[in-house]
């Protein structure tokens, strides 16, 4: 019997790509060990996806290994195999008389499956909470040593390049003052929560550093009321929440320290209504919460409200359009979201909007005098839009997106007439980005916002 099998063709340098990504090493420690640059290190890795019909890094060393592309040796060591012609797949034929002893690849296999029943069988008995996660909550990244631009999709035309961040960074808190954009805290490519403040001009489009948080938070949002930036709350790197509140001057670039949250939180919405802030769910370090939070500005007060959001979450997206307060996207510790609601402090009614055309967990959010802007929140699922908000029509339209990947929890904020996109975390290719791009919109009025 005879299969038409397909053929895996890698060149040389393709193979010794493939060989280090199945020991582990980071695309700049490929550059490094190849002399190679970084970029070519990324189109070497998207020539191989495609030889090989995968989609991660992961997939592409288990196919490489299946295949026998890359052989693994009794002591862990990879070794290319010499190719002369090109890899065929292999073919496993039944044989009447199978031998009695398995081949050493086919133990190690029969003892993989054999451990993955195991667990999936367990799985059933184990004790269950519908919004809680173990350990840390899932924007807390693995240590990455590179910082790479966002992938592009094939029409933007009105997302137009700046001068990238000093380094990958994701979760962070982006807000603007004039003409001035501040990108404060996150997660920064070594997977530590940081201290940092960067500011961009939008007309010298240079970035210079700013007075550092006083404590190194991820996770966080920052919205402008009066000409300050409030950040309450936020995570370490090992995914404990803060209850922390910290207020930052531009004009004098001093912090200030404000009375803390009830109770901590990270990962939350967050939008300045009339005279207060409203902060929406978020992480609690255990597990999501339904919690509001509001915080009168001129006497420095905390209170819980009574009501709740209608599920437990976080890493939504939160602004004001039309003085209306909007909540969309979001995940739950299972799924990312695609719904919209719009809430009313007075009644503490949610009342539920069209759906966005996708679901977005860690997006940003944000508005102008006439529609909302959703960016990003690939959170499970790779991009195809960003999506456009008309509270006449409550409908949302799709545009342009600066990545098709999986791509999430990124700065977002308005400057003049335009959104600015930084940095992120890319899920499908796991590594931060330093990407900035901004987006021109048609109408130079905005309101004061809030994102993730």
């Amino acid at each position: 019997m005879t299969v038409e099998q397909e053929k895996i063709q890698l060149s040389k340098r393709e193979l010794q790509v493939l060989e280090l990504v199945v020991t582990g090493a980071s695309n700049q420690e490929i550059a490094q060990q190849l002399v190679i640059s970084l970029n070519t290190v990324k189109v070497h890795l998207r020539n191989i996806f495609g030889k090989l019909d995968v989609q991660s890094r992961t997939e592409a060393s288990i196919r490489a290994i299946q295949e026998g592309i890359i052989h693994v040796g009794d002591n862990g060591n990879t070794a290319a195999v010499e190719q002369t012609e090109p890899v065929v797949a292999k073919t496993y034929l039944l044989d009447t008389n199978p031998p009695l002893i398995l081949l050493k690849w086919q133990q190690i296999y029969l003892l993989i499956a054999f451990l993955i029943a195991l667990a999936v069988a367990t799985i059933p008995w184990l004790p269950q909470s519908s919004y809680s996660i173990p350990s840390l909550p899932p924007v807390i990244y693995k240590p990455i040593d590179t910082a790479v631009p966002l992938p592009a999709d094939g029409n933007l035309d009105r997302w137009t390049p700046h001068p990238a961040i000093a380094g990958g960074r994701a979760g962070l808190a982006l807000a603007s003052d004039g003409n001035a954009i501040f990108a404060i805290g996150g997660v920064k490519d070594n997977n530590t929560a940081t201290r940092l403040v960067e500011i961009y001009d939008t007309n010298t489009r240079t970035w210079a550093e700013g007075n550092n948080k006083p404590t190194a938070a991820a996770n966080i949002t920052g919205v402008v009321f009066d000409d300050k930036i409030y950040v309450p709350g936020g995570c370490t790197h090992k995914g404990q929440a803060m209850a922390i509140f910290e207020i930052y001057t531009p004009s004098s670039d001093e912090w200030s320290e404000a009375k803390p949250l009830p109770e901590a939180r990270c990962a939350y919405g967050l939008v300045a209504y009339q005279d207060k802030l409203y902060l929406f769910g978020g992480w609690n370090g255990e597990a999501f919460e339904d919690t509001i939070f509001i915080y009168t500005l001129e006497d420095d007060t905390w209170a819980v409200s009574k009501d709740t959001l209608p599920q437990p979450l976080g890493y939504m997206g939160t602004a004001v359009l039309q003085d209306t307060i909007y909540l969309a996207g979001g995940y739950n510790g299972q799924t990312e979201l695609n719904r919209t609601y719009t809430f009313d402090p007075q009644s503490g009614q949610w009342q539920e909007k069209a759906p966005m055309l996708e679901n977005r967990g860690g997006l940003g959010l944000i508005s102008n005098e006439r529609n909302l802007y959703a960016v990003g929140g690939g959170w499970a699922h790779n991009l195809t839009t960003s999506e456009r908000y008309d509270p006449t029509s409550d409908s949302w339209t799709a545009f342009e997106t600066p990545s098709t990947s999986q791509w999430r929890n990124m700065g977002l904020a308005l400057a003049g007439n335009a959104i600015y996109a930084v940095g992120g975390w890319d899920g499908a290719t796991e590594e931060f980005v330093n990407e900035v791009r901004s987006y021109q919109v048609a109408f130079q009025t905005f309101l004061p916002v809030s994102i993730r």
